[in-house]
């Protein structure tokens, strides 16, 4: 007998929820679905939940979630923090703090083994330590009798103008959906670029003095002389040019390493920001002189242009550079619900 996220409304609860990602793509489909409990510890992001779906976490610091205390629902999600496993970062796991998210993550699955289980990180998550920490992960969801499958997938395929690539893991209790066969999503071959996604003469971000003449420089207007100030080792050129770039009409991604250039005929590379640099790291289109919008990172991100922040420009920038694609959220999804409903 079929379980009943086959045939009546599939509810799910989403960990680490940050803005909703994972809601919004599952809710993007044509399936029922209902998200009954969401888990999240930044207040900041709390309101922008509130503000787009009218709804508050449940619960903040998933350390202090008992099992015992959740409601039932057919597919646990989560976005869990990728600091400890990323390429960016110091790599310490689940030494991490951040990493042990994971375990707790872990823990509600081994008490509640809700009958589908669906992740999302960096990744390098299955590289990280030799590929023991997915050979872990991996491991304990098959010793609670899930079938398991993961993959990398980039947001560049399913619409997003920005090459994303994450890992994603889909598992499914074997006494539930005995015979399940799922397989990943490909997306479109098509892809969409920076140029479709621009708003352009939005200089809601202006750039500072100094940036107009960093693009000067950059564009071989100016030369390094003729700057009215003296810019760090890593601003003296360009770190690093795409092929096909035009320097007078392109996005200059900011890193701690250097600035980076990219035509805008293509996608834009991992978009994140650093929490130490703020504005200053928002990338820059040097035909306009400004920083990229709210609403184009939105774009970047695969959000609507309906989505909505009432935090500080800064944090809702944070917010989105943290945040799953709902696109690609969306697509995993409905292969989920073709998966269980053959």
């Amino acid at each position: 007998m079929k379980h009943k996220v086959v045939a009546n409304t599939l509810t799910y609860a989403e960990f680490c929820a940050g803005i909703g990602g994972f809601r919004l793509g599952i809710d993007m489909s044509d399936h029922d679905s209902q998200c009954i409990y969401k888990n999240e510890i930044n207040d900041k992001c709390e309101d922008t939940y509130m503000l787009n779906f009218n709804e508050r976490f449940d619960s903040k610091d998933i350390f202090n979630i008992d099992s015992s205390e959740l409601p039932y629902f057919d597919m646990l999600c989560a976005g869990f923090p990728c600091q400890a496993f990323s390429l960016a970062g110091k790599q310490q796991g689940f030494f991490d703090e951040r990493g042990r998210v994971y375990l707790k993550i872990a823990k509600i699955i081994e008490d509640v083994l809700p009958p589908i289980v669906f992740l999302e990180n960096v990744p390098n998550l299955i590289r990280h330590d030799n590929g023991n920490t997915i050979n872990q992960i991996v491991t304990h969801l098959e010793d609670q009798n899930y079938k398991v499958y993961y993959d990398v997938l980039d947001s560049a395929n399913f619409g997003i103008p920005q090459s994303r690539p994450r890992m994603y893991l889909v598992a499914f209790q074997k006494e539930i959906f005995a015979n399940i066969s799922f397989s990943f999503p490909k997306g479109s071959k098509r892809k969409t670029t920076i140029r479709e996604i621009l708003a352009y003469g939005d200089n809601s971000i202006p750039i500072s003095k100094k940036w107009n003449e960093y693009i000067d420089l950059y564009s071989e207007k100016k030369a390094l002389s003729d700057l009215s100030f003296d810019p760090p080792k890593t601003r003296k050129a360009l770190e690093r040019k795409s092929p096909n770039c035009d320097l007078s009409d392109c996005i200059l991604q900011i890193r701690s390493s250097g600035i980076r250039a990219y035509s805008l005929d293509g996608q834009f590379p991992t978009f994140a920001v650093s929490n130490s640099g703020g504005g200053a790291m928002i990338p820059v289109l040097t035909k306009e002189r400004r920083h990229i919008s709210v609403q184009e990172i939105k774009r970047l991100m695969g959000f609507p242009d309906s989505f909505f922040f009432n935090t500080a420009r800064t944090d809702s920038i944070k917010q989105l550079a943290n945040a799953v694609c709902p696109p690609v959220i969306n697509a995993i999804f409905n292969q989920i619900v073709t998966a269980i409903t053959a």
